[in-house]
């Protein structure tokens, strides 16, 4: 696999089931899946939250992709596993087949992370698996999450989220700077302590970081860091 690809996974998975295995899984709309093009996606626990997000790629009937960073790829894996022996199906890493799928396959991993969070895409990694609600990084805006579909694992906590309004956090860009790279999961910090968590940081020049952090919808000033030095500027207003 090339360098620049390799912070990148691609699970397959393939069979006269996949599809019946997925629809029943994903938050996604399979039956809206156009053949050889992506759609964003996510699979949830029964609790609604999310265990991984990937971009889905149907290159020809009964054959998925599921593009992740790579060190998801093992979790989601095991994770579907548990509902794939009730279907004939196979699961399997194709990590050497992403050059061949895949739209990032020419972007470094900075400039990949760069076109997701302009685009306001979030990305699940090891650090952040299981806890993240989809309403918290924005994945029914997105068009990641349907709800009409009939039922997927976590269906009813989201659903429920959903049309009850429950939510008191969601995700927005944010621009800071910092000696450190923000890490995934991280927290972020107002006035009063914890009030928030970093998904993702690509790096613009020098200690200069944009992100996507969760965030509640209150204006208020937040930091990187607990001793407050590093504040956070909103570049989506949380208003």
């Amino acid at each position: 696999m090339p360098p620049h690809l390799s912070h990148l996974g691609l699970l397959k998975v393939a069979g006269i089931d996949a599809k019946k295995l997925l629809q029943g899984q994903l938050t996604c709309n399979l039956d809206e899946l156009v053949t050889g093009a992506s759609q964003l996606g996510a699979h949830c626990n029964p609790q609604g939250r999310v265990l991984s997000l990937f971009r889905i790629i149907a290159p020809a009937e009964g054959c998925y992709y599921l593009e992740m960073p790579a060190e998801l790829l093992p979790i989601a894996l095991l994770a579907l596993k548990k509902y794939a022996m009730f279907y004939k199906v196979e699961l399997s890493d194709a990590s050497a087949e992403l050059a061949q799928v895949s739209d990032a396959a020419t972007l470094s991993v900075n400039a990949w992370k760069t076109s997701n969070i302009n685009a306001g895409i979030p990305t699940i990694y090891a650090a952040t698996t299981g806890k993240l609600l989809p309403h918290e990084i924005n994945l029914p805006e997105l068009n990641a999450v349907s709800f009409n579909k009939g039922c997927f694992t976590g269906q009813e906590i989201i659903a429920r989220m959903h049309y009850r309004g429950q939510l008191k956090k969601r995700m927005y860009r944010a621009r800071a700077t910092s000696k450190n790279t923000p890490q995934p999961g991280a927290d972020i910090y107002a006035a009063t302590g914890p009030a928030g968590t970093v998904v993702d940081s690509c790096q613009e020049t020098g200690d200069s970081y944009q992100l996507l952090i969760i965030a509640s919808q209150e204006n208020q000033q937040l930091f990187l860091d607990p001793d407050k030095i590093e504040p956070l500027e909103f570049v989506t207003s949380p208003n």
